[in-house]
Formats: structure tokens, sequence, C-alpha cells
């Protein structure tokens, strides 16, 4: 009799992970909802990441019912709403800093888990080149998330998402279709770096004063007509890119050489902005 009920469970558990990997959003997202309500829920959780472990950057590695080697989206979708949900005492949804989602080691349309915020120490989300437009709402606001890579998606308006993560401090979303940005941005007093690089921006807010910490800001490749003279007003500012918009050549260069001018008296502080190039937007994280 055990051993009938032991097969029953491994068929279950089989025909669980094929759905996970090959079914629809939509079978997906009941069969979570499903599993979520049970009351041994946390007793499944245990079995579906069991052999999961992390690795010391702060990314799950998945191993065991989570082990793919076709690299399904949809089985990757399923493992962070499962464990975004998972209850409070098991363990290992409070290891997790870090999530990555690359288009060159995922097949399948992509989806992003809607639940993926409520991770209670995610500090870092990468999401490259995975054809995303929107982000998932964000119901309370997070305060540990303060890297977000979004670089070479769909995304056409600024995520409002963004706004309820008042600790982010590294922002790119270069290389989408983002046509304008939100007053509300200056809400993000925190951040240092913010890459827009490639987008259809043609004009940006005038409100940047309260951007204290703002260090880095890349409007290259865009639509640009006009630059706000509030820029000015940004003290910790000392790379800002503004080539190929459309702004006369000598507007461009005004800027970019006045803002280098004044920060520290003209003189740079070699390596940050190569530092965040290469580490935070350049595949590091």
């Amino acid at each position: 009799m055990d051993e009938r009920v032991s097969t029953r469970r491994s068929e279950l558990i089989d025909r669980l992970q094929y759905t996970f990997a090959h079914g629809s959003y939509e079978e997906i997202d009941a069969l979570v909802a499903a599993l979520h309500s049970k009351g041994n829920f946390e007793e499944l959780c245990e079995e579906f990441f069991r052999g999961c472990s992390i690795a010391d950057n702060g990314y799950l590695v998945p191993a065991g019912f989570f082990s793919d080697e076709d690299g399904s989206a949809s089985l990757q979708y399923a493992m962070y709403e499962l464990l975004a949900r998972s209850p409070d005492t098991f363990l290992l949804r409070h290891r997790v800093t870090r999530v990555k989602f690359i288009r060159s080691r995922l097949n399948g349309t992509f989806r992003l888990p809607p639940k993926l915020f409520s991770l209670p120490r995610l500090q870092a989300l990468i999401v490259r080149n995975m054809k995303l437009d929107r982000l998932p709402a964000i119901v309370e606001v997070n305060k540990v998330v303060t890297v977000v890579d979004l670089e070479a998606n769909e995304i056409g308006i600024f995520p409002d998402a963004l706004l309820w993560l008042p600790n982010l401090s590294i922002l790119n979303l270069s290389y989408n279709r983002i046509e304008a940005l939100p007053t509300a941005l200056c809400r993000l007093r925190r951040l240092r770096v913010l890459n827009l690089k490639g987008n259809v921006i043609e004009s940006i807010p005038e409100d940047w004063h309260r951007m204290q910490n703002l260090r880095i800001l890349d409007l290259s490749m865009n639509r640009l007509k006009l630059v706000p003279n509030s820029l000015c007003t940004l003290g910790a500012l000392k790379d800002l890119r503004l080539s190929f918009n459309d702004l006369p050549a000598s507007i461009e260069a005004y800027w970019e050489k006045n803002i280098a001018k004044e920060y520290r008296g003209g003189q740079t502080s070699p390596g940050i902005s190569s530092y965040v190039s290469s580490q935070h937007f350049k595949g590091s994280l």
C-alpha cells in the first residue's frame, strides 16, 4: 500500500513538473494557487526545493524538481512564484538576494513572477533581453532592493513599480522603448546611477533637485531637444551623457563639460563610471 501511495505521489510530482515546464502561464498560476492553499504547503515546498542551494553571490541554484537542461522560462517562473509564496518559516526564501533572467539561458515565452518582490532579502533583479514590457505591481514599499537592471527589453512606459523601491541605487533601463519619465522619479532620492541610453525619450522632468545622490546619468541615444537647467542642482553628478540626441552639438558639449568641471572643481573621481558600467550593467551581478 505504501509503495502504491509513493508511486502515485511520484507520478503527481512528474505531472506537476511537466506542466510547470510546458504548460501555459494560466495553468501554472492555477496550480501554484492550488498548492499554496494546501495545509501542507511548507512540506510541499521542502520537497520541491530539495537539493536547491544558494550560490556565494546570492543566486538560487536549481536542482531536483527544478533542474532543467532545456532552460524552461515557465519552470523558472513557477520556481520563484512558489518560493515567494512559501511560509516565512521556509528558510530558503530568506537566503535569495539576487535574481537574474537572461535570454541566452532561458527558452520559451517569459513572464516575470508577480510575487518576486515578496522575497524578503532580494537586493538585485536583472532581466535582460526577455521582451519584458512591464513590471508587476508592488503592493507595499520595498526597502531592500537596491539594483534593478532591465536592459534590452520592450518597456514603453516607465514602470510605476520602481517608485516603490525607495532605496534603489542603480537603475538600468537602457535599450527599451520608454518615451517619457514621470515627475515622481525624484522620489528615488538614493539613486546613484540612472542609465536610460537607447530609448525614445523626448523630454525629461524639470524637478531633479531632490536626487542629490545621483552620480551618473546616461541619456544618450534618445530624442531630447532640451535639457532642463535643474540638472545643475545635482551636486553629486559627475558623469552626464547626452550624445546622439536631437540637441545641438554645442549644447551637448556645454552640459557634459560643465558637469565634469563642476564636480569637485574639475577633478573627476577615476574608476566610478567604468566600475558601474562593467560590474552592474555587463553581467557580473
